[in-house]
């Protein structure tokens, strides 16, 4: 029997009576689970009901639907009982008893305090799959069989320096949040993570193991600028966001693309420093923007492509 299920002998006190009179509404699959009300109807979250007519509460694709609508921001809560565990075997029992150390709070969750907190269920780069969700990534940390961990933050495996040290610009999480998300990365997923985010965070986040020389190399192959005419910050003081967990200052967001990104991709991204751009102010250029000029900005060798390979290193404690 699952652990989670709530004892049948609550569901048997209940009058038959009440039983027949609402089967037909218990039975219908919600768009959200519990019945919930939709955040908003705007676009993703429009025509959902479709997603589930003709599907019962009990339903496995029922369950799953709802946790996607959960996943997309469109219902404030997933499916919490029977669906999705820790163990991928989808049998084995987790030792509720350990710790999960998501980032949110020194020292983690108990595996059964996490099990019950919706944000598990956010879906790492799949909705609506059990397989992708935080909570079973980290069933290894729960004693799940066959589960490990495959991805560290740091190339030594060890925590990072830092971990309190918050990162504005690609996770928005601090260090130890940081390191909770590597830890869940499948193996190739871990060597792909830099690249795409074009960061080096173990830099960032005072991680032991990195290579120095390597990290120097690159730097003189390529270097991101805040200012994109290659000046510099001139309010660097200036708090260009104070939105969410983290006050961003212009002098930040300048050492933040100087320091850790590492691709042109990376640089250019608007997620990162879109706004920072439209309100830090930058000094004239300090090298030649005209047409036809080299730019910094752009620079790209194959051998910038090995020097990233070094950026995080699977290590294997």
């Amino acid at each position: 029997m699952n652990p989670y299920r709530l004892p049948l002998i609550v569901k048997a006190l209940l009058g038959a009576s009440f039983m027949v009179a609402n089967v037909r509404a218990l039975a219908s699959c919600t768009t959200c689970a519990l019945g919930n009300d939709l955040i908003t109807d705007a676009n993703p979250c429009n025509n959902l009901e479709d997603n589930v007519n003709g599907l019962f509460n009990t339903d496995l694709d029922c369950k799953n639907a709802q946790l996607e609508h959960y996943q997309k921001g469109c219902c404030p809560l997933p499916p919490l009982e029977d669906h999705c565990g820790y163990c991928a075997d989808g049998f084995s029992t987790p030792n509720m008893e350990l710790m999960v150390p998501t980032g949110q709070i020194v020292g983690g969750y108990a595996c059964f305090d996490y099990y019950y907190q919706p944000q598990s269920r956010i879906g790492m780069f799949t909705d609506g799959d059990c397989s992708d969700t935080f909570l079973q990534r980290a069933g290894f940390y729960c004693g799940c069989p066959n589960q490990e961990q495959e991805c560290w933050l740091c190339p030594d495996g060890q925590p990072p320096s830092k971990p309190a040290k918050g990162d504005a610009w690609v996770t928005k999480a601090t260090c130890r949040g940081i390191e909770y998300l590597f830890s869940l990365f499948k193996e190739d997923e871990c060597a792909a993570f830099p690249y795409e985010a074009g960061a080096d965070l173990a830099i960032f986040c005072g991680c032991g193991g990195l290579n120095q020389t390597e990290i120097d190399a690159q730097a003189e192959i390529y270097q991101c600028n805040l200012c994109e005419n290659g000046g510099v910050v001139t309010n660097p003081d200036f708090p260009y966001s104070t939105e969410g967990d983290f006050v961003k200052t212009c002098a930040q967001a300048e050492e933040f693309a100087r320091e850790i990104i590492k691709t042109p991709s990376g640089c250019r991204n608007p997620r990162h420093f879109g706004e920072a751009r439209q309100k830090c102010t930058c000094s004239e250029p300090l090298f030649d923007t005209s047409p036809g000029a080299p730019s910094l900005m752009v620079s790209w060798t194959p051998l910038l492509l090995q020097l990233l390979i070094g950026m995080v290193v699977i290590a294997h404690p």
